[in-house]
């Protein structure tokens, strides 16, 4: 299966969308389709075997819709949209002042043919040239059976529009009956054209915003990069013509082209884009250096390492346009109402123009045929079509920018409903990079001899825990060259060695007492220290006495225990579920505050787990790093992967923590809870506004008041609706904005985020 977003042209309504979608889903090979609105993209999962690109863009465009099969260059698709909001504004301009002139012609008394005439001219101009889309788009949909907005501006522009001529031709025909000039509606046409076209330049305005935080990604990718040559020579080449492989020049200041690995020199890069976090990273030989990051005050030389839409930048990108183009679960909703929406309109319109010819004798055909423009005008399809993807994006792209990776729509609504929260415990509680905590030496006396061997030993593993061991050894110890001779390494149990003819070992309990024999009291109290604290304890030996315990643990994240206790409070379940044994277990879920506990459990006995909580009636959300977490993580409501996790793992999970930050999780809950809040919010008010707007359009008012809403008032209305649904969704990016502490890169003393 192929999953790929496309740019789709052409939408102007939730009508549209679901149309669209509708198209695409019934293409031969098309599993799924989505239309966002807002940003007018598709994504599709398709068969190539059964379906191409080409049978997609096929399937829309008799509808009036233009679907991008080509992958656009850098900035081609803004650039397309700028050509396009260029000619709209243009049009609208047009549109607003031949409107304003036909209103004063048609409001300044007396009413004369000449005044008729031209105001039916300068309107003909206005429909058939600024409003020309309207009518081409609204024909393809009549002729296709897709009803949208396009169709409703059409009826309704030129019914008003054709009733006017005809009152028109009535008074040529009549020789000059005056009354016959009195049932002009040339400035409603006209007028209508006018404010939905405003209404369209102001939501594109206010759209634009609400996708702010992706371009803020795109433009984190650079156009050109300094290629350094075999020869020493420096040239500019632009980032497309990059290959794995090339080496490449970081001037200070500047952005990195591509993911790759540091050759020479020492710098710090900003690597806020990517991580979410303010504070600089060191990179110096063998750093790994990523596109679209800020390189500091130092010049490096680095080894381009993943290019184009490898890097991850790109992928990140990619995640997000995805994640912004899916729908939540309450869109699916939302789509269904929209495909029908058109024409029940244009049914009530009907009804409206036959109820008031039967119950007003006197001018009823005509006062009903202009409730039934009015109805069609102030009925809006947009409104309920951008409640949800505008307040999605907001969400996902403000998440994006504050190192919050959302997957799609639907992991927000689910996020805004859990109830219980399992964690993993290493990598995600803790580092997931083991430390020694304590040496307890049996021999103090000799410590400092004893050192030197072990770190001539630990040199010679290729152990996980032997970078460890050598890390928190003294310096001095380092520095003596000791011969190491007969070395054996038994794989899970230790190593062996022999140093001026004594054996030495070093590993797992079992393994050193078959050399060293009975355990002294000194190595049994820290073997006992060691499982109070959940501590991994390796054991160094010669013959006949061991010489000292290391105690080994993992590292709790600085921020895990304010983070689980901030969610604790939020009303969360906490749950820690880990392989461990009970006893590394139970220190760490001490140390963070975690009640419950759940200890040597494997990798599919975790997924069964969850499963056990959703049965129980439980909404659980997973937070995992590991390949052995995947299971879990795609069993879970909602799965989170650590950022510094596995790839398995952060393509299994619906967000994933950038910076591998647990305080983020907060900031996760609460973007859920206002982005359900928003669309909620933007949903009550879109079904408000048509419930109230259409009975009052549709004449309800009249025999109470005597009032019947003007169809150029009622235009009006109808962009007011939109825009209403839009702000409101841009409100939730201002309640969500943080500072960003940015510190300079390269700047004396600026600490490193680890080593």
């Amino acid at each position: 299966m192929v999953k790929k977003s496309f740019p789709l042209l052409g939408l102007h309504c939730a009508a549209c969308a679901a149309h669209a979608t509708k198209a695409l889903e019934a293409t031969a090979g098309v599993q799924s389709a989505t239309v966002n609105l807002a940003s007018a993209t598709t994504f599709v999962i398709y068969d190539e075997r059964l379906c191409t690109p080409e049978m997609l863009r096929g399937a829309v465009a008799t509808m009036g819709y233009t679907l991008r099969i080509n992958e656009p260059e850098v900035g081609e698709l803004e650039a397309l949209r700028q050509q396009e909001a260029s000619s709209l504004r243009r049009k609208t301009w047009v549109a607003i002042i031949l409107s304003l002139i036909v209103m004063g012609l048609m409001m300044w008394p007396p009413m004369t043919l000449t005044k008729a005439l031209l105001s039916a001219l300068l309107t003909a101009i206005t429909l058939l040239w600024a409003g020309s889309g309207f009518f081409s788009r609204g024909w393809r949909q009549l002729r296709s059976g897709a009803a949208g907005m396009d169709l409703l501006v059409m009826l309704s522009t030129s019914v008003a529009f054709g009733y006017s001529l005809y009152r028109l031709g009535l008074y040529l025909w009549t020789e000059g009956e005056a009354h016959q000039l009195h049932h002009l509606y040339f400035e409603a046409a006209s007028m209508t054209i006018a404010f939905v076209l405003l209404g369209k330049v102001l939501e594109a305005r206010a759209e634009r915003r609400t996708s702010a935080a992706l371009r803020r990604l795109m433009g984190g990718q650079p156009k050109t990069v300094h290629q350094l040559l075999p020869s020493g020579e420096v040239i500019l080449l632009p980032v497309s013509e990059v290959e794995p492989g090339m080496e490449l020049r970081a001037l200070p200041h500047e952005l990195f082209a591509v993911d790759g690995e540091v050759l020479s020199g020492e710098s710090y890069a900003d690597e806020q884009l990517i991580s979410g976090e303010p504070i600089p990273v060191a990179k110096t030989i063998g750093s790994t250096v990523y596109a679209g990051t800020l390189n500091g005050a130092g010049t490096l030389v680095y080894r381009a390492r993943e290019v184009g839409r490898a890097t991850l930048l790109a992928r990140i990108i990619r995640l997000v346009e995805e994640a912004q183009s899916s729908r939540a679960p309450i869109q699916q909703v939302v789509d269904r109402v929209a495909r029908i929406f058109v024409p029940v309109i244009v049914l009530l319109a009907l009804l409206t123009l036959v109820a008031w010819g039967i119950l007003s004798p006197i001018d009823g055909w005509e006062q009903g045929l202009i409730a039934a423009v009015t109805v069609l005008i102030i009925a809006c399809p947009c409104a309920l079509g951008l409640a949800t993807p505008t307040a999605i994006m907001v969400g996902i792209g403000r998440g994006a920018e504050d190192g919050l990776l959302v997957r799609n729509a639907e992991a927000l609504e689910v996020a805004g409903h859990i109830d219980t929260l399992v964690l993993d415990k290493t990598g995600t509680i803790t580092e997931g990079r083991p430390e020694v905590k304590a040496i307890r030496w049996c021999l103090p006396e000799e410590s400092e001899a004893l050192a030197s061997i072990l770190v001539a030993l630990e040199q010679h593993s290729s152990h996980p825990l032997a970078g460890a061991i050598l890390r928190a050894l003294p310096d001095e110890a380092k520095g003596e060259q000791i011969e190491v001779t007969h070395l054996h390494e038994q794989a899970g149990r230790g190593l062996e060695g022999e140093v001026d003819g004594v054996t030495y070992r070093v590993g797992q309990r079992t393994f050193v007492e078959e050399l060293a024999g009975e355990l002294s009291l000194a190595a049994l109290a820290a073997l006992e220290e060691g499982e109070r604290m959940g501590a991994t304890c390796s054991l160094f030996a010669r013959k006949g006495e061991v010489l000292s315990v290391l105690l080994i643990a993992d590292t709790l994240r600085p921020s895990s225990a304010k983070a689980l206790q901030a969610l604790r409070t939020r009303g969360l379940e906490v749950v820690m579920l880990t392989g461990d044994g009970a006893s590394a277990a139970r220190a760490v879920g001490e140390a963070v505050g975690v009640s419950r506990v759940v200890d040597s459990v494997r990798p599919e006995e975790k997924a069964a787990f969850i499963e056990g909580l959703q049965q129980a009636g439980k909404r659980v959300a997973m937070v995992g790093d590991g390949i052995n977490d995947a299971a879990a993580l795609a069993r879970a409501d909602l799965s989170i992967a650590m950022g510094s996790g596995s790839d398995l793992a952060m393509e299994t999970a619906m967000v994933t923590l950038r910076s591998s930050d647990l305080m983020q999780l907060e900031h996760l809950f609460d973007l859920a809870r206002t982005t359900l809040s928003t669309i909620h919010q933007n949903l009550f008010w879109a079904c408000i506004y048509n419930l109230i707007a259409i009975p009052v359009a549709a004449g309800v008012l009249y025999p109470l008041t005597g009032y019947q809403l003007n169809p150029m008032l009622a235009g009006g209305l109808m962009m007011l609706s939109s825009l209403s649904v839009v702000t409101n969704s841009l409100r939730q990016a201002r309640r969500h904005s943080k500072p960003l502490h940015l510190l300079s890169c390269g700047s004396p003393g600026v600490p490193t985020l680890g080593v």
